[in-house]
């Protein structure tokens, strides 16, 4: 645009210029004519002698010299040539009485009026020379005319051009590295929320997307970052809520599942450390969450590992659900596994002279009521009914490394278990006492 813009200028101000050139020059050129029409009479005169053609000849030079000394900006000569093609007056006296090429010649006689021309160095202004004989004849006398210098009369335009050229390109280069600094501002942010998109399929929320720019893109980039936030935060949350929890909300949202209660026949597993109060008057905070955190993820692992699902941790007690058609042999199989683990932790611990633990495990079958329990504003999808009572009690008198379930949890095992029955349990809640049994998990073949 500032090209075109450029273009239209120089060539509006060449044709001002020109044209002021053109109407000083017929000014200047017809006051020249009209000064020395009458000595080119005489000088046309029959029977003139020399001295008298001298004389009307100095008379015209006199008149076309102030022309040239004015100091006009350009201007190379001025010069009157006659009919004949001869130089009768020029600002440079050598070239007085000399001849014209005879092509100038034939074209000063056929002009009728003001005729410009110009090659590489010479812009000429010539004014045809004219006498009125009658109302209808003129008599042709001659032509004057004033040379130009084309350098320095283009001077200015050529200066404004330079400058317009120089401040064209300055604004070009400018213009190509802003463009080319905003650009890679926003390929740069582009790339980073490309980066930051790849990250997250890839279950990365650590790093945020660093952001570059205050435009639509940096905007995008820090909304982005809330949401990368959110997502880890949610993540996180995730490890407080449990399996359960987080399969019925996506149930629930994906396929509009109802969120009433269902009856399920289920498999419980509580697991409670023992003698841990005591250990607690001995021990600082940090080391008491330390320590029972080692224990619950040697438990919540082999539990996952088995097909069940950690419902809630309450305090040193952990609460297991196990459902489907092996969940009998998957609960006690679980309970099993963790006596061992616990059992080989706490061999490696005794080495190292630290604390060690132990813990009862209750198991009990039977059906259960799933469902939101809770308030509007905190809300639990978990397990009710006597089958979590039952469980949770039995834990509660399991001794240290003790493994105890109802009769009814033997009767659905597939697998062989080494197990001894134990007397009948008085259970607070129930009239008639338990047939429980003891699964001894060190002579356990689990299949």
């Amino acid at each position: 645009m500032l090209s075109i813009l450029s273009f239209t200028f120089f060539q509006n101000g060449r044709k001002v210029l020109r044209d002021s050139l053109a109407q000083y020059c017929e000014l200047s050129l017809r006051h020249v004519s009209t000064a020395i029409k009458n000595d080119l009479l005489l000088y046309y005169k029959e029977g003139a002698d020399v001295n008298e053609r001298s004389q009307w000849l100095g008379h015209i030079l006199e008149q076309i010299q102030p022309v040239f000394t004015e100091g006009i900006d350009g201007l190379s000569y001025a010069k009157v040539i006659d009919r004949n093609g001869m130089i009768i007056a020029h600002t440079d006296i050598s070239l007085i009485n000399t001849l014209v090429v005879t092509e100038d010649s034939l074209l000063f006689s056929q002009l009728q009026e003001n005729f410009v021309r110009e090659n590489a160095e010479i812009i000429e202004h010539i004014h045809p020379l004219y006498v009125r004989r009658s109302e209808t004849e003129r008599v042709f006398l001659g032509v004057a005319a004033l040379g130009f210098s084309k350098k320095t009369v283009m001077a200015p335009m050529k200066h404004a051009t330079e400058t317009t050229i120089s401040a064209t390109l300055i604004v070009l280069i400018v213009s190509v590295l802003l463009i080319f600094f905003v650009a890679h501002r926003m390929t740069r942010q582009i790339e980073e929320l490309g980066k930051g998109v790849h990250r997250i399929s890839e279950g990365d929320l650590k790093k945020e997307i660093p952001i570059l720019s205050n435009d639509e893109l940096g905007q995008l980039a820090s909304e982005f970052n809330k949401m990368i936030k959110h997502l880890h935060e949610k993540l996180y949350m995730q490890k407080f809520v449990s399996k359960y929890t987080i399969k019925m909300i996506r149930d629930r949202y994906a396929n509009g599942l109802p969120s009433e209660g269902e009856s399920r026949n289920v498999t419980l597993l509580f697991s409670d450390i023992r003698n841990f109060s005591n250990l607690t008057e001995r021990l600082s905070p940090k080391e008491i969450v330390k320590l029972v955190n080692i224990y619950l993820d040697v438990q919540s692992q082999i539990i996952e590992n088995n097909h069940g699902v950690v419902d809630k941790f309450m305090g040193d007690q952990v609460m297991a659900i196990f459902d489907g058609e092996n969940q009998a042999d998957n609960a006690v199989k679980t309970a099993v596994e963790i006596q061992r683990a616990i059992h080989q932790l706490n061999v490696r611990r005794a080495e190292l002279g630290v604390l060690t633990l132990k813990v009862g495990i209750g198991i009990n079958v039977g059906p259960a009521v799933l469902g939101n329990m809770g308030s509007k504003n905190r809300m639990d999808y978990t397990v009710i009914g006597d089958v979590v009572n039952l469980s949770a009690r039995l834990c509660s008198i399991a001794k240290p490394g003790q493994i105890i379930a109802p009769i009814e949890v033997a009767r659905r095992l597939k697998g062989h278990y080494t197990t001894t029955q134990l007397d009948p349990v008085l259970v607070k809640g129930r009239s008639k006492p338990v047939a429980t049994f003891e699964v001894d998990y060190d002579h356990a073949i689990t299949m």
